[in-house]
């Protein structure tokens, strides 16, 4: 659950020697938020809250829902796993991570959607690399059998699911995608 969040919206945050976990949505998402903060008990997480900012440059208001757990020494494996010395990124090793369907569906769940004009899938890795969207794209290969190509949104790199595999894809997800999310599925 933890990579999936990762590889998703999720941030580890240092605070002081240990490190925390954030998870942050639109307040659209707000049952997301609640179905990880009681999946996520065992690392004593705060409670769930109502967050409001403004963007300076639009004036818009944007009104989030998130928590953080407690920091742990759990979290530090993950902390190695996803961040360097220039922020968030992915090394070889993120494949031995991606192993059970529920990371995917946390993962698809966070960063991830269908195209209403076809019947593609689509994970949002724009903050990844080309080379890390390659060895994501290796992984659901190798784990999940699922071929994926690399589209660019916005000149960043963005893992496609075809139509002939999208279908699969759902299936294998499916089990553990939230009620309120299942219409991210086929």
């Amino acid at each position: 659950m933890i990579v999936g969040t990762l590889l998703g919206d999720g941030c580890l945050e240092r605070n002081g020697r240990r490190v925390r976990l954030r998870i942050d949505h639109s307040i659209h998402q707000n049952a997301l938020v609640d179905w990880k903060w009681i999946e996520m008990q065992e690392l004593n997480p705060l409670e769930p809250k109502v967050v409001s900012r403004v963007d300076r440059r639009t004036g818009q208001t944007h009104v989030n829902y998130r928590f953080s757990t407690r920091t742990s020494c759990v979290l530090e494996e993950y902390f190695g796993l996803f961040y360097g010395v220039s922020g968030k990124r992915l090394t070889n090793r993120i494949c031995d991570y991606i192993v059970s369907p529920l990371t995917l569906a946390v993962w698809y769940m966070d960063d991830g959607g269908r195209r209403s004009d076809c019947r593609i899938g689509y994970l949002n890795t724009n903050a990844f690399t080309v080379g890390e969207v390659e060895v994501l794209k290796k992984c659901l290969e190798l784990r999940f059998r699922i071929p994926s190509t690399t589209h660019f949104a916005a000149g960043r790199p963005r893992i496609y699911i075809a139509k002939a595999h999208f279908s699969d894809f759902c299936e294998v997800i499916r089990p553990h995608v939230i009620p309120e999310m299942k219409y991210k599925l086929l």
